[in-house]
């Protein structure tokens, strides 16, 4: 509930559905909605966001994709523990409650990505094939005006290829979107920028010469130092 004790906003945005899905997705998960309270019926829903039903169904039909509610025909809907249902649709919406940044958060999901990621450069080197490592070869050695910024997003991207599983693709691609607006403060340091054209020299070695394991401590490395710039420049711009 807001201060005037209401449990939405009024809605202004085109794609209307979106919009009530927003405002539940983060009530529930700032805890404003408790697992297991029930919420209003569809027609007192429609009623208090003045929409028609049909808008609030397809709301409440995506926020129950996402395991937000549960409708219970002829009982009620009602609001369900994200922890015990949550996906990677509400990972960005917990990273970035109220608009500002959940440091704590940001945090696991550097710890994920530190677990994750240097498996992916051990199976890219052991399963990477002559075109993987051409175009490798192509982004590391790069000499045009390509963006630092791009270029290492092309880096991690081919590794990812290269290692044959499409799931270590797929969520390499949600820790870049996730990480994305922080990248930029990593690169405004030469120093930085530096550090990470010598990583993509070395990855590149590595899974050139099928080394796996020196290819996974590589990148430990340098998420690592990455994590601890990064969180460095976030203290910074907050403190401003």
């Amino acid at each position: 509930m807001d201060k005037n004790g209401k449990l939405l906003n009024p809605l202004s945005k085109t794609r209307l559905h979106e919009e009530i899905v927003a405002q539940f997705k983060d009530r529930i998960i700032r805890g404003d909605i408790n697992p297991g309270d029930r919420l209003p019926t569809e027609r007192g829903l429609a009623e208090q966001l003045n929409v028609n039903r049909t808008t609030v169904r397809e709301a409440l039909h995506k926020l129950e994709s996402l395991g937000l509610v549960e409708i219970r025909h002829g009982t009620g809907i009602f609001a369900r523990d994200y922890r015990e249902s949550t996906s990677l649709d509400l990972v960005k919406q917990i990273l970035f409650m109220d608009g500002k940044i959940n440091i704590a958060v940001l945090k696991n999901l550097m710890d994920l990505r530190r677990i994750l990621v240097p498996e992916i450069s051990y199976y890219a080197a052991l399963n990477r094939n002559k075109n993987d490592l051409n175009d490798l070869e192509r982004i590391v050695f790069d000499r045009s005006d390509m963006p630092l910024e791009e270029k290492d997003w092309r880096v991690h991207n081919v590794i990812a290829r290269a290692s044959g599983n499409i799931l270590f693709l797929t969520l390499l691609n949600v820790f870049t979107d996730l990480a994305g607006r922080f990248t930029n403060l990593y690169f405004l340091s030469p120093k930085n920028c530096k550090r990470t054209e010598r990583f993509h020299q070395e990855i590149y070695q590595a899974i050139n010469d099928k080394q796996a394991g020196n290819a996974r401590q590589i990148m430990k490395d340098i998420l690592v130092y990455a994590e601890n710039q990064t969180l460095k420049a976030i203290k910074t711009v907050s403190a401003k």
